[in-house]
């Protein structure tokens, strides 16, 4: 992998007379394929990322994801089915992530691609079983080789010229974004950009250059998810105090443009929904390991398959430009390739992702044509088993989707020290969580550190305590 993290882009700036505002800045490709590299990072990689660059203490929080990613890391491996399955949760892999060494300025981590395969040889095929999981072949035994038959097969390339063609746009191209992360061709023309970003005051604009090194890319990418004006919240020193979003949660009536996508064998999770009736407040939810595993799924969704589970209304506003610019501002022409709109729009989660418990219409890439053999079967997941969780076991979960085991004496004591009743003002309600309430956890999942509140409430009818006489 290129080592590019000295790489530089300037950029040159339009802001207001006020210089309160960034109206808009002109970039080449290199840096519009780093913005449209967002699209396809994994939100687990996203948090893991961000946390590397600013550290535990300085790490932005994004929505409920930073602290479902946390319980994760502090759920112990004895929960999983093996060690592997953890660790594919925590580095959650990119379905393009062997295209990455292309981009310029690489801020995803990955590292190169390892399958593992089997060495059997049987007649005239070379092999019968690859998996991305290290220590899921040879206890499955899925290939009939047995133990210790297994090689480790990592994909090597010659890292490629940053000038070369690029990732996602033409070489020859250059786009103006805008403040809040709209993006188009300059081809446009002054005045369609002008209409197009709703600019009003461009008579008395005054032109700044700007250079946009790793740690500008960086802070890019954690204003477009908690912030509507990310480019002025850098260039003119605009950021929010808080370094977390503050948003307010919209929910989403209709999930009608993904009934055709649905997943035809999704089943019904049950949660135990534990309620303070005086404030209406929810307090903690109780969960089998199959809502735990979904949960810990949206961590190798890309950010770009978020926005098509939502039709593009998440309530990343940055983000939702971003997308819809791809579908209603960039003209095929612009793309390096027929289908990379597509791979942009509607992400494919990464090979051997998809677990049993998923209920979300997901697609997962295939693998890559040197596997592709007639012979080539996946072991997917770890044992066979088709999931990362052992089970059964019960968590306790709470509203900003923190995930410990299930333990009473804690949740007792918790509950005594916030001097709540438990029997005059708690309620428990059982909830069926299906594709609809899944898809509503997801989108605050992104923005709100009241995940569950915002995604359920609405579902639950709470009966209020009765007055004291």
């Amino acid at each position: 992998m290129c080592d590019s993290k000295e790489a530089e882009f300037s950029l040159k700036v339009m802001i207001n007379k006020e210089k309160t505002k960034v109206l808009f800045a002109e970039v080449d490709s290199h840096f519009a394929d780093i913005l449209l590299s967002f699209l396809t990072l994994p939100l687990g990689r996203i948090i893991k990322v961000l946390n590397k660059h600013y550290g535990d203490d300085e790490a932005p929080t994004i929505g409920s994801l930073s602290s479902l990613y946390h319980s994760l890391v502090n759920l112990d491996s004895s929960h999983f089915c093996t060690e592997g399955a953890k660790q594919t949760l925590l580095n959650p892999r990119s379905s393009i992530e062997d295209e990455y060494e292309r981009i310029k300025l690489d801020i995803a981590d990955f590292q190169p691609p390892k399958y593992l395969q089997c060495r059997y040889h049987y007649g005239f095929d070379k092999c019968r079983s690859v998996s991305v999981y290290y220590d899921s072949i040879n206890k499955i035994h899925a290939c009939g080789c047995g133990p210790n038959s297994i090689r480790e097969d990592e994909e090597e390339k010659e890292c490629k010229a940053a000038s070369g063609d690029g990732v996602f746009t033409i070489n020859t191209a250059s786009f103006v974004i805008s403040d809040d992360l709209h993006i188009l061709p300059v081809e446009t023309g002054l005045l369609g950009i002008i209409l197009i970003l709703g600019i009003t005051d461009a008579d008395k604009a005054e032109a700044i250059n700007v250079t946009f090194g790793f740690s500008e890319i960086m802070s890019l990418l954690k204003a477009s998810l908690i912030s509507q004006t990310p480019l002025s919240d850098l260039i003119l020193n605009k950021s929010r105090q808080a370094n977390s979003v503050i948003v307010a949660f919209e929910p989403e009536s209709s999930f009608s443009h993904l009934e055709d996508e649905q997943n035809p064998d999704s089943k019904k999770m049950i949660l135990k929904v534990v309620i303070q009736k005086s404030t209406s407040k929810l307090l903690y939810v109780q969960a089998n390991d199959d809502f735990i595993e979904f949960l810990f799924s949206f961590l190798n969704i890309p950010l770009g398959g978020v926005e098509h589970l939502l039709a593009g209304k998440t309530c990343a506003k940055a983000i939702n430009n971003l997308y819809l610019s791809i579908a209603d501002l960039i003209d095929d022409k612009y793309f390096n390739t027929p289908d990379t709109k597509d791979r942009l729009m509607k992400p494919n989660v990464a090979h051997g992702c998809i677990s049993n418990n998923h209920l979300l219409p997901l697609t997962e890439e295939s693998l890559p044509d040197t596997y592709s053999g007639a012979s080539w079967f996946s072991a997917k997941f770890p044992n066979g088993q088709g999931s990362y969780l052992k089970g059964p076991r019960t968590y306790h979960v709470t509203d900003d989707l923190v995930v410990t085991p299930l333990c009473v004496v804690s949740i007792l004591s918790s509950l005594n020290k916030q001097k709540i009743v438990i029997y005059d003002d708690v309620e428990e309600v059982e909830l069926q969580i299906g594709p609809k309430e899944g898809l509503s956890i997801l989108k605050a999942a992104l923005t709100s550190t009241s995940a569950l509140s915002d995604a359920l409430l609405n579902n639950i009818s709470i009966k209020q305590p009765k007055p004291e006489l």
